[in-house]
């Protein structure tokens, strides 16, 4: 580039316009030739600049330290894994991926809103699921907490949910093999069940009792009579 525009400022001068004065000092020519060769350079001054200014990178390090929607992606994906994992269902459930973050290339401010509401639909879901399975005081009857209290609570209502004795298991004292008959007849809204009574929530364990007592009433109970 330099040769082209030195050339080009060069063949523009004339030697008509020089004189003998414009020789003096050494040699010197200050004419046409003179005054192109300031131009020229002044022009070769003015593409460099503006070559450095276009090939210089961005740098993106500045605006994306003010960005502060990255650690509220990273904040908001952690809540919705721990309240899916918190209802049962894993960091990623059935037929969805894992909920990601965004590209560091920008201020990924829209995903920072999607997964805050995500984090609070995940939230409420386990909430609903927590009261359906362990609020036990709000749904589980008068009759059965007698019955769990006589058969493992020790006269505490409603009984111990965690109780394995090896044969017996859960608040109502299951035997094994009437679990594992009765899981299958047992309402699927409260599955999936686990292959021990111990295993299971407050909610499972008298789901599968009402099985058992529709099959057999409260014979099936030592306590029966509580």
């Amino acid at each position: 580039m330099t040769a082209r525009v030195s050339a080009s400022v060069y063949t523009g001068g004339t030697d008509e316009a020089t004189s003998d004065d414009s020789r003096s000092d050494g040699g010197t020519r200050s004419g046409s030739y003179g005054d192109s060769g300031a131009a020229g350079h002044r022009l070769l001054a003015l593409v460099r600049s503006t070559a450095s200014s276009i090939a210089a990178p961005v740098s993106l390090a500045q605006p994306l330290a003010r960005c502060s929607a990255h650690k509220a992606v990273r904040f908001y994906r952690a809540a919705v894994n721990r309240w899916r994992a918190k209802t049962g269902a894993g960091v990623t459930t059935s037929g969805r991926r894992p909920v990601k973050g965004g590209s560091r290339a920008t201020c990924p401010r829209y995903l920072a809103h999607v997964l805050q509401r995500k984090a609070f639909q995940a939230r409420r879901k386990h909430e609903r699921w927590h009261a359906y399975h362990y609020a036990w005081r709000t749904w589980l009857p008068d009759k059965w907490q007698r019955i769990g209290a006589c058969e493992t609570g020790y006269g505490r209502r409603p009984g111990d949910w965690r109780w394995n004795s090896g044969t017996y298991q859960g608040a109502f004292g299951f035997y094994y093999g009437s679990w594992d008959a009765f899981v299958p007849r047992a309402d699927r809204k409260a599955g999936p069940y686990p292959s021990e009574a111990y295993n299971a929530t407050p909610r499972q364990q008298y789901e599968v009792a009402l099985a058992i007592w529709r099959a057999y009433g409260f014979s099936g109970w030592g306590c029966r009579g509580a």
